[in-house]
């Protein structure tokens, strides 16, 4: 493999924490290549929630090295028309179902290229229609840790399924819109607000602070960390992407938010 000899390989499923399916992927992966270090992401998408998957693969994978293999299965067609693919991109290799799953990764990544997956020789057998995860796409994952010419899965694909991503932009030279795209565990809110145009918005505003318009509230964009003494602000959390938060408590709760999907905006003060 390009980047060295050691393969990484990650798992992002909607799988859950109490079944048998990631483990059963882990034995397929170990049986072709013992050498895998096997790293969990996350078993914890909503179930079928194809937009959470890949929101939440954009903000991690760069936290692996060069050529790490990612795996991710949120597949609510598993078993129909949708084909297996395996996409390159920022010299990361991801393999999973062609629905959208790397849609953020298309958007703001630097896409090499997009295999649709033919060669069914690699593949587990019997092969599950209801089990890709282990037949198909855990097969192609140890396949391609030996060094196997991509190629020879199938043929480089331009029509890719894509979602809709929305994208941070600069409105004027004094404001960005952007949404929420995630709420954590903790209640935070996560939005598409890159720091590079956070950067852009201060280069052409002029402005050094600034404050995050959400929900008929204004949180001040912070330094610090979650050790704020104000309730509600903002920071530009580990993925470099804005996130609304509260000291101690919900966010999400504070401003009465259940759903992603609100329009956020980003003004200097």
């Amino acid at each position: 493999m390009p980047g060295g000899d050691t393969p990484f390989v990650t798992l992002l499923t909607d799988f859950g924490a109490d079944g048998p399916w990631a483990g059963a992927m882990k034995a397929v992966l170990w049986s072709i290549q013992p050498a895998f270090r096997i790293i969990d992401v996350s078993h914890s998408v909503a179930p079928h929630d194809i937009f959470g998957g890949a929101f939440m693969l954009y903000r991690t994978y760069k936290d692996y090295p060069s050529w790490t293999i990612h795996l991710c299965v949120v597949d609510p067609g598993v078993g129909g028309p949708r084909r297996p693919i395996l996409a390159v991109i920022d010299d990361h290799y991801f393999i999973g179902p062609d629905n959208g799953l790397f849609s953020f990764l298309y958007q703001f990544g630097e896409v090499s290229r997009v295999i649709a997956i033919t060669a069914d020789h690699y593949f587990r057998r019997p092969v599950s229609e209801t089990f890709h995860g282990r037949d198909v796409f855990a097969p192609i994952a140890g396949w391609v840790s030996k060094g196997i010419d991509l190629t020879r899965f199938g043929e480089p694909v331009e029509d890719y399924v894509k979602i809709p991503v929305p994208v941070d932009r600069l409105v004027g030279e004094s404001l960005v819109k952007g949404e929420i795209c995630a709420i954590d565990r903790f209640g935070n809110l996560i939005t598409n607000v890159r720091l590079e145009t956070l950067r852009l918005l201060a280069e052409q505003s002029g402005k050094r602070r600034f404050k995050v318009l959400v929900a008929g509230q204004e949180a001040p964009l912070v330094t610090g960390g979650y050790g704020q003494e104000q309730p509600l602000f903002a920071l530009v959390n580990s993925s470099n992407l804005v996130e609304i938060a509260c000291n101690g408590r919900s966010a999400a709760e504070a401003l009465g938010l259940t759903t992603r999907g609100k329009e956020v905006g980003v003004m200097g003060v």
